[in-house]
């Protein structure tokens, strides 16, 4: 049931093209605070205020005196559909340029480099209706962090040297996208839309539409675009940190004040996106990942200023919905669909948007799609006679309360990003709860809505393997074909959807109503040893004790389990199918604020988190369901080509993934098994198999679990004592031994990629050396490096467009992976590239003061002594030690009192002696990108022992 997930009743709207000018009065603050008080849930005890610059900015201000980092962006509501036709990809390119130095801050890296000292990261994103900046940092240098920032907003550099480079980022990462279906659904649609329309162009940028043309230089465009674009009045800005309002307003002012306001106005969208001659259409598109999916899409009106109805809300709950005889119900047990999803973006085209109905298929289903869609028409005619009803709109009203007095915020650099987003879309007051508000069940809007659902408004998409196709995606390589949906294929689904009677959802019996919060012993302790026999531990919550919520987590762990590759798919096989029957009670628990996953863990793992109430009935309803789940032929063959989909949706992972698999694959115990083998294996295994290996599981296992928050720790200890009597009590779990680097010697291994990319990763392990401090130290040479490697290889070479370095894991040990994916170099030419830049690292690390050694662990110790921000994230600090059976839960604190004592000769030493002096285990991974007809093959690298795959070379380091 790894596909269980927590699903939302609402779509969050992320960007808009127009700005909302706000109320704002003169009152005894500096600046011009707006009216209008934000929203905030009655448990939110932070302090918010927006307020107007002097230069007409508007900035959302959050105090936080509890806040674990401090948090900055800026948006404009100025994407993609502002680009000039003769430079598509425009705002996407500047995007890029705005961070590669500014006035005050010359060096395309320095951003980074001070972010990387102080606990922080940036990102920057452009859609079609935005383009937004944010980072997050230490709390301490929140003053210098947003001074960078607006100083690449107000004064970038836009040096020609650089330019040129990031034209080929920009052409790269476009590249990359050519295996991103999104992405290529994207590009599809934008050629199949209005060609008048903005969003009909090639919206991402490449080395063509990038470039010096007869009427229009790249680098005047450029310099234009930001003069044009670039102003404070129409931007919005957050700051969040654990400083005063009064402080942050100095802050805001001093910073994002500076940014010019040239009191532009934001021109607005006027041409139709999508009209009747672009409707009543069958798109057909070749997927590039093994994939089979349907989607209707139906054109609506940008109606944001309407969110307190929650129409679109409303539609996407009734259409999703899993309850018995509904849509996807009878879809599932008929074999035709995984998963049916309906979502909305109401601005997706700036002035209008879509309307989404995605239905991912079974080989059935899409053998049988023309039944599918006549279903889904049958079940919009019943909403619309009966559907639109006080008790749903009730239930929704309820859950999106609940989200909100209860919400989980990860407050990240993500957050701030949202937290723009919002400001461009919605009032002031409402930039915390428009997802959530529910004032008004508009009928008429429902039904005006559900009335448009129709074929011939219909836009719909087939975008799976051996389709007929035509045509060719620009750039984005993806074939499609355009068709008329003929008054044949409507007849067709009129006589196929009189198969089908449906009813509509019951109501959720899930919905929390008891949110008493338990008083528990604080003094609790888990126990300090691993007993063969099963461990029941709970912990109450150190950071979230008033909050009713809690997280389970149950495992039967079996030294059977995963024995060979036979009993690691059984699990895969078994694990699938009970998803499907536990689909209704996954979709409850999700919109009643749970989830419930479950996953390996020497056997099965079984979570279930969010509001208490509920949470130990649905652990046994998940075990019975794997006890007595019906094993037939139908969901044994639903299964299998589950799981063989998703093992050739490995081999097409994007290449730099591709790299990592085999490095990442000499963890897994007792043994890896190829792909090839497992495919062999699943087409021999039969009910039988699957039901024995089911009986193995649910009875011989050794029950383990660890609770957290608000249960008691009685009603756990319960819990646990009902999942131990189903198993037998004579047997013994004994965690297997961990995978250790004795021997050094050099390992290389090659794939072939489905893409044009080609990636290296070469990664670098120390031998015999102790694993904790392997983790320190690589983490901490990570964090110093990366911003010299990206700068060099990506910001000055422009190797590719994914560069990096990374911690990665064999066992307990970590070691340092050097990698990049490109569309231009060959592997062997990246690793001269490396080789040539590994002695400049030693130079720049050993240039480095004591001091600045310092300030990197300080950085990295704040990060790692930060209190969690939920109880999901407290929860995640105690489970791998769990998952170890080291249950003193004490590897975090050894790992910072270790790094206290870790010097700046440790560091060298450790990097000199793996990277430099390569005395460790040497591992070369590299992907050689498919070529076009006519071109050179790749060349690669032939240094280093070959192995075939990761299961040969697991077998070296296991002798």
């Amino acid at each position: 049931m790894n596909n269980m997930k927590t699903k939302t009743l609402f779509v969050t709207a992320l960007t808009v093209f127009t700005f909302n000018s706000s109320f704002a009065i003169e009152n005894k603050h500096e600046h011009s605070v707006l009216s209008n008080k934000v929203h905030q849930s009655e448990r939110d005890d932070r302090q918010y205020e927006v307020i107007e610059l002097d230069n007409k900015m508007r900035v959302l201000l959050v105090s936080d005196p509890k806040a674990t980092k401090s948090l900055g962006s800026i948006a404009l509501p100025v994407g993609s559909l502002y680009d000039p036709v003769l430079q598509q990809g425009l705002a996407h390119y500047t995007e890029h340029m705005v961070l590669m130095g500014s006035k005050k801050y010359p060096q395309p890296s320095s951003f980074t480099e001070f972010l990387a000292r102080h606990a922080g990261n940036y990102n920057a994103t452009t859609s079609g209706n935005r383009t937004a900046f944010f980072f997050e940092v230490e709390n301490g240098v929140i003053n210098t962090a947003l001074d960078y920032l607006a100083d690449a907003i107000a004064e970038p550099i836009f040096d020609p040297k650089f330019a040129d480079k990031e034209r080929n980022a920009v052409n790269a990462e476009m590249t990359m996208y050519r295996s991103s279906d999104g992405f290529r659904i994207q590009q599809v649609d934008s050629e199949t839309i209005n060609p008048n329309h903005p969003a009909s162009q090639f919206s991402g940028g490449n080395l063509e539409t990038l470039s010096d043309k007869d009427n229009s230089k790249l680098q005047d465009e450029l310099v234009n675009f930001h003069d044009k674009y670039y102003s404070a009045n129409i931007m919005v800005g957050v700051i969040y940190s654990n400083q005063s309002i009064e402080k942050l307003e100095t802050l805001a002012e001093s910073t994002y004040g500076q940014i010019p306001n040239k009191n532009i106005i934001v021109p607005s969208i006027t041409k139709p996106a999508i009209t009747q001659e672009f409707t009543g259409k069958e798109i057909t598109m070749l997927p590039a990942q093994p994939r089979k999916m349907l989607s209707l899409k139906f054109p609506i009106e940008n109606d944001i200023d309407k969110f307190t109805d929650k129409t679109n809300e409303y539609l996407i709950y009734l259409i999703s919905n899993n309850s018995k005889n509904t849509l996807a119900d009878q879809l599932q047990k008929q074999g035709l669909i995984e998963a049916i999803q309906a979502t909305c973006d109401s601005k997706y085209y700036g002035n209008s948007g879509t309307f989404n109905i995605n239905v991912i298929l079974t080989d059935e289903g899409l053998a049988q799609k023309d039944k599918v869609i006549a279903a889904i028409f049958n079940y919009l005619q019943l909403i619309e006679k009966q559907g639109v009803s006080e008790a749903y709109y009730d239930e929704i009203k309820k859950v999106f309360a609940l989200s909100f007095k209860y919400k989980d915020v990860n407050r990240d650099m993500s957050y701030v990003e949202w937290l723009s987003d919002q400001m461009l879309l919605y009032p002031v007051k409402n930039v915390l709860d428009a997802d959530y508000v529910a004032e008004h069940l508009n009928k008429e809007a429902i039904i005006n809505r559900i009335k448009s659902f129709t074929p011939d408004n219909a836009r719909v998409w087939l975008i799976a393997p051996n389709q007929t196709t035509d045509k060719t995606a620009y750039f984005l390589n993806a074939p499609y074909k355009v068709d008329n949906i003929s008054d044949e294929l409507k007849t067709t689904w009129t006589n196929l959807a009189k198969d089908f009677s449906f009813t509509l959802p019951e109501l959720n019996p899930y919905i929390p109503d008891n949110f008493n919060i338990i008083r528990q012993n604080s003094d609790q302790i888990q126990p300090a040893t691993f007993s063969k026999r099963g461990n029941h531990i709970h912990f109450v919550s150190r950071h979230f004790n008033n909050d009713p919520k809690a997280v389970i987590a149950v495992s039967l762990r079996n030294n059977q389990a995963f024995k060979d590759a036979k009993t690691s798919i059984a699990f895969e096989l078994l694990d699938y199918i009970v998803s499907r029957d536990l689909t209704q009670l996954q979709f409850q628990a999700g919109n009643a604020g749970m989830s419930l996953s479950t996953g390996p863990d020497n056997g099965l793992m079984i979570t279930a988190a969010g509001f208490n109430q509920h949470l130990p009935e649905m652990v046994l309803a998940i075990l019975n369901s794997y006890r007595q789940v019906a094993i037939d032929e139908q969901s044994l063959a639903l299964a299998k080509s589950w799981y063989l989909q998703r093992l050739d949706g490995a081999d097409h992972f994007e290449s730099i993934r591709l790299a990592s698999e085999p490095v990442l694959a000499l963890s897994k115990l007792p043994h890896y098994f190829e792909r090839d083998e497992r495919r062999q294996i699943t087409n021999t295994i039969t009910i039988s198999d699957v039901e024995a290996y089911r009986d193995n599981l649910m009875t011989q296992s050794i029950p383990y679990m660890i609770s957290l928050g608000n249960i008691s720790n009685e009603d756990s200890l319960d819990l646990y004592h009902a999942v131990q009597k189903t198993l037998k009590r004579d047997v013994e779990f004994t965690p297997l031994d961990d995978i250790a680097i004795k021997t050094s010697f050099t390992a290389r291994i090659t794939q072939q990629a489905k893409s044009t990319d080609s990636a290296l990763l070469m990664t670098y392990f120390p031998t015999n050396y102790d694993p904790t401090k392997s983790q320190v130290v690589g983490y901490t040479l990570t964090s110093i490096m990366s911003p010299w490697f990206f700068d060099q290889l990506r910001s000055h070479e422009q190797l590719g467009y994914l560069v990096g370095i990374f911690p990665f894991f064999i066992g307990e040990s970590v070691g340092l992976g050097f990698a990049v994916q490109t569309n231009q170099w060959d592997p062997a030419y990246l690793l001269q590239r490396y080789q040539a830049f590994y002695p400049t690292m030693l130079n720049k690390l050993d240039a480095l003061t004591d001091k600045d050694i310092e300030e990197y662990k300080r950085s990295i110790i704040d990060e790692q002594t930060m209190p969690p921000q939920s109880l999901d994230e407290e929860f995640e600090r105690l489970i791998s030690d769990y998952r170890l059976s080291r249950f003193q839960f004490d590897s975090r604190d050894k790992k910072i009192e270790l790094l206290k004592k870790i010097t700046k000769q440790d560091l060298i030493d450790f990097y000199k002696s793996t990277v430099i002096d390569q005395k460790g285990l040497v591992i070369a991974s590299q992907v050689i990108g498919k070529t076009e007809k006519g071109e050179k093959e790749p060349e690669a690298i032939t240094d280093y022992t070959e192995f075939k795959n990761a299961s040969s070379l697991q077998n070296e380091l296991l002798k």
